[in-house]
């Protein structure tokens, strides 16, 4: 009886340790990665509807790598360091960021690069492009402000027309009253498939200011999970190849153009994809956003008032495709450096009254009830700081 007892004691006991190993097997497949990514950027990121975005796409391939399950924390990339700062104490990972060692993060180290982005010529198929002097006295549709817009302004014979955004470039394309527009790469490609069923050439174009990279930003804590998702990018490269086809973006080698705008200026929305398609794009979706996530600016926006810096950046940010790096604009009449000078002791009325209301019969946008007060009236004080006498 006691041989009996005995046997099914260690029956009993090699069941509990199986079960013991099942469950600890189950509850390390169920650990979770938390990434942080823009809610509403197709075709980069979403969080609802059928159709995620490729960084969503690939973020759950990527914890499936690693044998995961994903959450996701949800914040609006136009202030995207702000976001990250903010968000990466309950964050693993973000998706993404600009992969250029420029673009820095403090705390932050970033995967290898997994994507390129950039600008693409967009245009009939028998439109022909192989370089820039191919649009030289071709009608060419640009976003006000954009890398594009400044190429072309600063060299003759070319002939950029403004709009204020993508789809209005498409309608002039349709109309026939432009030759080829110039659009950030991912967001055209995106509405070429799903609006206009492919019909319109996209070519991608490559230089300072109008293409870079993508990669993942991970905490410098967690070195080990940056090598896991290295490897796992790596290993999915041929899903990366996918998930761009599937979302429309354009994958032929870029053509090289000579831009003079710095990649760092654009940079802070290429997450937008890359956020972050550059300001025109943020420019376009800027007003649902803000009013959207007011309540979640507000002590931002206070800071930026009584913070020369971080106004600087802001300027930076949201102006200076315009208007330079820090005002410093090669045209006159967008140097805001000169105000003073210009406007004399009124010029912070004029200036605030610009911003406010704009100028679009000269391509200034209206900023009122766009950009927060606080944040207006933060960019007004830097520029206090760098008026020349």
């Amino acid at each position: 009886m006691s041989k009996l007892l005995a046997k099914k004691s260690v029956v009993a006991l090699k069941a509990t340790l199986l079960l013991a190993g099942v469950l600890s097997l189950s509850m390390a497949k169920a650990d979770t990665l938390r990434f942080c990514s823009d809610p509403d950027n197709l075709p980069f990121s979403k969080s609802e509807g059928a159709e995620k975005g490729l960084y969503i796409d690939l973020a759950d391939l990527v914890a499936k790598r690693l044998d995961s399950s994903v959450e996701y924390v949800w914040w609006l990339s136009y202030n995207q360091r702000r976001a990250i700062r903010n968000t990466m104490d309950s964050c693993d990972a973000y998706f993404a960021l600009p992969a250029s060692a420029d673009y820095k993060v403090r705390g932050l180290e970033k995967s290898h690069s997994f994507l390129n982005v950039g600008y693409a010529v967009v245009s009939e198929n028998s439109f022909n492009f192989s370089a820039l002097g191919d649009l030289k006295g071709k009608r060419i549709g640009v976003l006000h402000g954009s890398p594009p817009h400044v190429l072309l302004s600063m060299q003759e014979g070319y002939q950029p027309k403004n709009y204020l955004n993508q789809d209005e470039i498409f309608a002039a394309l349709v109309a026939g009253e432009v030759d080829a527009g110039i659009l950030w790469g991912p967001s055209a490609g995106f509405d070429n498939q799903k609006k206009f069923q492919g019909r319109w050439k996209i070519t991608p174009v490559s230089g300072q200011g109008l293409n870079g990279q993508v990669a993942v930003a991970v905490s410098k804590n967690k070195p080990e999970l940056k090598e896991k998702i290295n490897q796992a990018l790596t290993e999915l490269e041929p899903e990366i190849k996918q998930l761009q086809a599937k979302y429309g973006f354009p994958q032929a080698a870029p053509i090289a153009l000579e831009a003079k705008a710095s990649w760092s200026t654009v940079s802070e929305s290429v997450a937008l994809g890359l956020e972050q398609a550059p300001m025109d794009h943020v420019a376009a979706v800027l007003p649902k956003r803000a009013v959207a996530q007011q309540s979640d600016l507000n002590d931002y926006m206070i800071k930026v008032a009584n913070d020369v810096s971080e106004a600087q950046a802001s300027f930076n940010s949201k102006c200076s495709h315009c208007h330079g790096q820090n005002g410093a604009s090669p045209q006159s009449e967008r140097d805001l450096r000169k105000l003073t000078m210009r406007y004399k002791e009124p010029w912070r009325d004029v200036a605030y009254t610009t911003i406010t209301k704009g100028r679009p019969e000269m391509g200034m946008p209206t900023w009122g009830g766009v950009l927060p007060d606080e944040e207006i009236k933060a960019i007004i004080k830097f520029l206090e700081t760098i008026q020349k006498n």
